[in-house]
């Protein structure tokens, strides 16, 4: 195990709330940095040496882990944007030990033995009329780069993984319509017992989109109770790098789907393709999560209709979604819903929608990421339909505005 400690003092003039709000951040720590082991924060009690005033200490299981974590770029836009202007003084150090069996004994992580379900969320695929436009948008508002493009379609990614949109040409279209989502799954055995779950519901497998065949290993298909197509598949394929974009997401989080067939829904994908639950608000939203571990890698929403209602991108500060929200706000784009604090997930965010680029685009940060320990043993909570129940800044139970 490596053990990393930081021990420090907050600049004298830095008020109280300022170091209240950067301590706060160091706790969301663990959530944020799965490789996070047994985080503590505490204020030095020392009757001897009081140099620093704090100290946090986080376990990793190797060295790797640590050096990636430091090396985050989230890590480094904490340390640079909110750290180094408000610490006077730090001290850091990094040890290898070996864990002594009787501490360790009886605190091993809880064995999984269920099914598992799809891994993570990698890309959507949207029909538009008008391909340049949506290009142009999603470029300069969420951050995505170009990667490939036809008169048919074209590819657009956030991170490493090929893409996270498909445009579609579709110019008999007048808004735009997400036809697809598709999701990675951990494993060729995980895929085959997926798709041996889809046979037993009596629904027809499809075969993945041809281009889409050719960029993974393995895979199929299955239309959801509203027609949704859901794509499953294993190793699908990565760039070296990431884009050389400052500004940009991280990666593609959920699809929230509105659906008129709300129960069949849940059970399609909690019992047929093995999503897990992790929160109600009780007759309208179910929030289920895959392998990944974050709080929601899909959200159901009962509705009067069918629809793809947002694409969530984490990005990779609260500094970043600020200024995407700046870019919306100086070139006239429809913000469709302010910034919002989610009760459930804990992640802060604001919404973009012109219709004619297909769903609402969520851009956050914080998203909440389950330890593995919580993603076996969380009990979902079923909470009242209230508007403080979605954005806990929401001063009243009847402030349904703004969404």
């Amino acid at each position: 195990m490596i053990r990393h400690t930081l021990s420090f003092r907050f600049a004298d003039e830095i008020d109280q709330a300022t170091r209240e709000s950067v301590l706060a951040e160091l706790r969301t720590f663990p959530d944020r940095y799965p490789a996070m082991r047994g985080f503590v924060l505490g204020e030095n009690i020392s009757t001897r040496d009081r140099t620093f005033t704090h100290t946090m200490a986080v376990d990793f299981d190797t060295h790797d882990d640590l050096l990636a974590y430091l090396g985050s770029e989230s890590h480094e836009s904490f340390v640079h944007t909110r750290w180094r202007p408000v610490i006077g003084r730090q001290a850091i150090t990094s040890f290898e030990y070996a864990e002594r069996p009787s501490l360790a004994a009886g605190r091993t992580s809880p064995v999984s033995t269920r099914p598992h379900g799809p891994y993570g969320m990698e890309y959507a695929r949207i029909e538009v009329p008008d391909m340049q436009a949506t290009i142009d948008f999603l470029e300069y508002h969420v951050g995505l780069q170009l990667e490939q493009r036809t008169d048919e379609y074209a590819y657009l990614r956030a991170d490493i993984e090929h893409h996270a949109i498909e445009l579609i040409h579709a110019p008999e279209r007048t808004d735009g319509w997400t036809t697809a989502v598709g999701y990675s799954v951990e494993s060729e055995e995980v895929l085959e017992q997926l798709h041996k779950s889809v046979l037993d519901a009596g629904l027809e497998v499809l075969e993945l989109q041809e281009r889409q065949q050719a960029l993974c290993e393995n895979g199929f298909a299955v239309k959801d109770p509203n027609g949704l197509i859901i794509e499953l598949f294993t190793e699908f394929q990565e760039y070296a790098e990431p884009p050389h974009i400052e500004i940009r997401p991280l990666n593609l989080v959920h699809p929230f789907i509105a659906t008129a067939k709300y129960e069949e829904t849940q059970d399609f994908y909690q019992n047929v393709l093995r999503f897990i639950p992790s929160d109600y608000v009780v007759g309208s939203t179910t929030f289920f999560r895959g392998e990944d571990r974050h709080h929601h890698s899909l959200a159901v929403q009962n509705n009067k209709e069918h629809f793809t209602a947002h694409l969530c991108f984490a990005m990779k500060s609260l500094d970043h979604v600020m200024r995407m929200r700046a870019r919306a706000l100086y070139k006239g784009a429809p913000i469709a819903s302010d910034i919002v604090n989610h009760s459930a997930s804990t992640s802060i965010a604001f919404y973009l929608h012109d219709p004619r680029f297909g769903p609402r685009f969520e851009l956050c940060d914080r998203h909440r990421v389950f330890t593995p320990e919580e993603h076996e043993t969380h009990r979902a909570r079923r909470m009242p339909a209230d508007p403080r129940n979605i954005d806990v800044w929401r001063p009243a139970s009847d402030d349904w505005g703004r969404f």
